[in-house]
């Protein structure tokens, strides 16, 4: 049997899925704060609930506590100070593969989503961070480094002059995709422009509502993720790229972003389609259990 744990900043959840990709178990519980030992003995209690005792391999999704994957300053404390896949070995007494959030998510919409039927596809989540995957046919593409999909830390492609401010990202360089593309980027220009806080669902209401600067600041994002998604078709070529996060929940990016694609694509006009992904956050739980088969 295979399981999925997802390790989020306030969660964990593990899951077993069906052949159809149902959930078969699914628990959660709430992420420990600085407990090492609480952080382990939770995961292997959720591991034994949802194994019935039996063996089978384990894959994490998690956004730091392994090789490649950097600490973001949303991800839980306690993340950043243990070596996640040793220490869950250690534990659980079976073997551990870990696998990037949003690696799982492009895993679980190449099996049972959005790209089932895709050569290439590549998945962005559009949230509080820009991370994302790659998936050749149902086989993820994790790199040499565990990098592939790490789109958020590119730099803008095309920027206009004031696009070269230096915007700080949270990894130490300046300038990065995440800082424009991701919902606290979108939140910050907003802030900049009016002194108001609000949050990108409050500036998409806001634009619908004829607010001017919200409407300005919706039609830059527009044009800013054409440029980042134009820069995957012009490298991989993708049948598909797939949206996913609290930014994707934005329609006109379906219809907006592609018309973007022939002033920045190298072949002008462009066969890939854009859609929003098919499932919701529990698609990450759901493609490391796809993982754990996968691996083992």
């Amino acid at each position: 049997m295979s399981i999925g744990i997802h390790i989020a900043t306030d969660f964990i959840s593990t899951a077993t899925l069906s052949r159809g990709g149902d959930f078969v178990y699914y628990e959660q519980i709430e992420t420990p704060i600085d407990d090492i030992n609480a952080l382990c003995r939770g995961i292997a209690e959720l591991v034994e609930k949802s194994s019935g005792g039996s063996s089978g391999a384990v894959s994490v999704a998690v956004n730091a506590g392994f090789g490649g994957q950097p600490s973001p300053p949303n991800t839980a404390p306690i993340l950043a100070k243990i070596d996640v896949k040793s220490a869950l070995q250690a534990s659980l007494g079976r073997p551990v593969e870990c696998i990037a959030p949003a690696q799982a998510y492009a895993l679980y919409e190449a099996f049972y989503g959005t790209a089932q039927t895709s050569g290439v596809a590549c998945l962005l989540h559009l949230d509080q961070s820009v991370t994302g995957g790659v998936t050749f046919g149902q086989t993820l593409w994790k790199g040499g480094n565990r990098l592939a999909g790490a789109w958020g830390h590119m730099p803008l492609g095309w920027p206009v002059a004031h696009e070269l401010d230096g915007r700080d990202c949270w990894c130490g360089r300046t300038g990065c995709l995440e800082s424009f593309i991701s919902a606290s980027g979108v939140e910050a220009d907003y802030f900049a422009a009016t002194e108001t806080a609000l949050s990108i669902t409050q500036i998409a209401t806001a634009a619908e509502q004829n607010d001017i600067v919200a409407e300005s600041v919706l039609q830059i994002l527009d044009d800013r993720i054409g440029r980042a998604t134009a820069m995957l078709i012009n490298m991989l070529d993708p049948d598909i790229i797939t949206l996913a996060g609290s930014i994707a929940s934005l329609d006109r990016l379906y219809v907006n972003v592609p018309r973007k694609w022939p002033g920045y694509t190298f072949s002008g006009k462009t066969a890939t389609s854009l859609v929003r992904a098919s499932s919701g956050i529990d698609a990450i739980v759901a493609g490391a259990c796809i993982h754990a088969a996968a691996a083992h």
